[in-house]
């Protein structure tokens, strides 16, 4: 399934769906970066999490499987009030009101490549507002930007219309 995730992820906005425990939150992340060191192509992703507590904690599995220390390497997290990161970090787990803060003082995401926006399915005015201001900024032709929408219990196909028809990957199971 890599093959077919990173292809997807090559179009301004893509939908990933898969089972719960199918390694959507930790394994898509860590194919970009896989590849972007492959291709020793610059990368710089944004994961958002619905809650601080998942933010933290899939920052630290994917630290862990990747061998490093949470904001000491190309892992790292930020949340209200915290944010562990260095000049190295390259994948930052994040919750949609700091995105949504960031986008308030940078509103192109300058130096982003990728935006993953997991648990897309828990609908907050938040997460709607995260994502028509991500469709606004593919609709306005920013380039170099991919957004990706994760989750286990969409209804693709809305989305999918919303972002202009953008590439869907399903998973069954535990796929990674």
């Amino acid at each position: 399934y890599r093959g077919a995730v990173l292809e997807a992820l090559r179009a301004p906005a893509s939908l990933v769906e898969g089972e719960t425990g199918s390694g959507k939150t930790t394994q898509v992340c860590q194919y970009l970066l896989e590849e972007a060191a492959e291709t020793n192509t610059p990368i710089n992703i944004i994961c958002t999490q619905p809650r601080r507590i998942s933010a933290m904690s899939v920052a630290d599995r994917v630290a862990a499987e990747r061998g490093e220390r949470v904001g000491q390497g190309c892992v790292g997290y930020s949340i209200r009030g915290e944010s562990k990161s260095c000049s190295e970090t390259r994948l930052l787990f994040c919750t949609t009101g700091v995105l949504l803060r960031r986008l308030e003082e940078d509103q192109t995401l300058a130096g982003v490549t990728h935006v993953l926006v997991d648990e897309v399915h828990e609908r907050t005015i938040e997460g709607d507002f995260l994502l028509m201001t991500l469709q606004g900024l593919l609709a306005n032709g920013h380039k170099g930007l991919s957004v990706c929408m994760m989750s286990a219990t969409m209804d693709g196909t809305v989305l999918g219309n919303y972002f202009k028809g953008a590439p869907r990957v399903s998973f069954p199971g535990r796929a990674f």
